[in-house]
């Protein structure tokens, strides 16, 4: 089936609109992990983001006060970005543990099936170089040992990136590489233990063994990323072919540990040691948020390059991150799981800054890219992401299209879990157990920014159609795990399938 799917995919990319490589727009794709919407400055955020605060004030910028991440937690969010599909369709119900685990056919290692399109696999066969350096979190890169070696790799190479570094999942966002570990200079000396060894990898040519990255990596992890991402882009720029960057950092998931230099800032204006490490990580991305723009401008790639910035969920409960008076945090569907920081800047296409509140998702990558390439789906499988082009382009006031959580589901579908929609005004959250609805409540997003107040019972006729829609997607969703057929005790063979 895979290799169908691919086949279709090589013969209508061929549809493609006339638009020369000098027409066609690089786009990078960068996201931020557990980043709350309140984390950063222009939110009332403690850490300092000059950076972010420029590009979300940029002439050429809109800024997506009701941006969404596609899950509330890290590998659901991932695989949005790439397919414009709710993680649900294709088993990625939750964060992928992986590993060594003689419990391996468990949902959590549900790796990225190779049946699904990607947002790279579309760019590629577009004629685009596509390039992924940070955290991939949706599989294993390395076949599993005590008895699990039937277990698929999932890497970026499978999934459509040309060139790729990438960690298999969470990382510390300081000093992460496994052989940093022996060099007394590499620690900073503020660590109470030393964090999870975590190294980065790639296969050479996608093919033959793993690589590891071969020197110590000392100092903060996002600025490391991006001297593999000004490489990539400046060997771009100079081909004048067109790219796909997709950036995914560690910041600031656990461990945040910040550097010295950066940490003593924080530690100077009377915060604690783990608030000093976590506002000084958030400043030390948003360093290299500035070093982006400045390379895009200094290659005169700048304005027609659509840069994306996002976070992957909410801030993490009982950390220094903050929402900002939303309701939830990390693993909930509440506004504070889901609702994060979130820009565009285009400036061949974006002439005047706005502040919208214009629903966006993260699943809304995919089918954007499509239409800005003017190329055509490749099969009629549901898509849960739009196109934003007529957005971005100031043709479009309203989403008139739904957007969709689901969440504790792990695969089975007569338990217990819950449901989410949203659209420009109101949203319902539904828990579901046996296969019917438990309780639901309804919000007006536009004006109860906290989810305070239930209005199911004074709004029914709102509250009962938007209870119908979810039903009908919670179907399509089922219907998709069946045709996937992600959905096995034990039963990997999808995968390759």
């Amino acid at each position: 089936m895979a290799k169908v799917f691919r086949l279709l995919l090589c013969v209508l990319l061929l549809i493609v609109s006339e638009a020369t490589g000098e027409d066609r727009p690089n786009i990078i794709f960068a996201m931020a992990d557990d980043l709350g919407w309140g984390d950063v400055q222009y939110n009332n955020g403690k850490a300092a983001t000059p950076n972010l605060n420029e590009m979300a004030h940029s002439p050429n910028t809109i800024l997506l006060q009701r941006y969404y991440s596609g899950g509330p937690v890290c590998s659901p969010t991932r695989g949005t970005v790439l397919t414009g599909r709710n993680h649900n369709r294709y088993c990625v119900w939750s964060a992928n543990a992986g590993g060594n685990t003689a419990d391996f056919v468990r949902p959590e290692t549900m790796p990225l099936p190779l049946s699904e399109i990607t947002v790279a696999e579309v760019m590629r066969q577009a004629g685009y170089s596509t390039a992924m350096f940070g955290k991939w979190h949706l599989g294993d890169f390395k076949k599993l040992e005590k008895g699990n070696e039937k277990w698929p790799i999932s890497h970026p190479g499978m999934h459509g990136f040309d060139e790729w570094w990438s960690t298999e999942r969470s990382a510390g966002s300081c000093t992460i590489n496994c052989g940093c570990f022996s060099i007394a200079t590499c620690v900073n000396g503020h660590y109470k233990e030393p964090p999870t060894c975590t190294n980065y990898y790639t296969y050479t040519n996608n093919s033959g063994d793993l690589e590891e990255w071969p020197d110590a990596i000392p100092g903060d992890d996002t600025h490391f990323l991006f001297t593999l991402a000004e490489k990539y882009i400046r060997e771009q720029a100079k081909s004048q072919k067109p790219f796909f960057l997709y950036l995914p950092f560690h910041t600031v998931h656990i461990r945040y540990i910040a550097t010295d230099e950066m940490r003593e800032k924080y530690l100077k204006q009377n915060y604690t040691e783990e608030q000093a490490d976590y506002f000084g990580a958030i400043t030390a991305m948003d360093e290299v948020i500035g070093e982006l723009r400045s390379l895009l401008k200094e290659l005169r790639i700048k304005d027609n390059t659509l840069f994306w910035f996002a976070s992957d969920n909410g801030a993490l409960h009982n950390s220094p991150g903050s929402v900002n008076g939303l309701r939830g945090y990390k693993t909930l569907l509440y506004e504070g799981g889901v609702r994060v920081p979130g820009m565009i800047e285009w400036p061949d296409v974006i002439s005047s800054n706005k502040v919208s509140w214009f629903p966006v998702i993260s699943s809304d990558l995919l089918p954007t890219v499509r239409d800005i390439l003017g190329v055509k789906p490749s099969d009629d499988r549901p898509i849960d992401g739009i196109s934003i082009l007529p957005f971005l382009q100031g043709k479009m006031d309203h989403r008139n299209h739904s957007i969709y959580w689901g969440y504790d589901i792990h695969g089975n579908f007569n338990g217990k879990y819950n449901m989410s929609t949203s659209g420009d005004q109101y949203k319902l959250m539904a828990t579901y157990e046996n296969g019917k609805v438990l309780r639901h409540y309804l919000y007006d997003l536009l004006n109860d920014l906290g989810e305070t107040t239930d209005l199911k019972d004074k709004l029914p006729t709102i509250a009962n159609k938007l209870l119908n829609q979810i039903e009908e997607w919670r179907k399509s969703v089922m219907e998709s795990v069946d045709k996937v057929g992600c959905l096995g005790t034990g039963d990997i063979s999808y995968f390759n399938n």
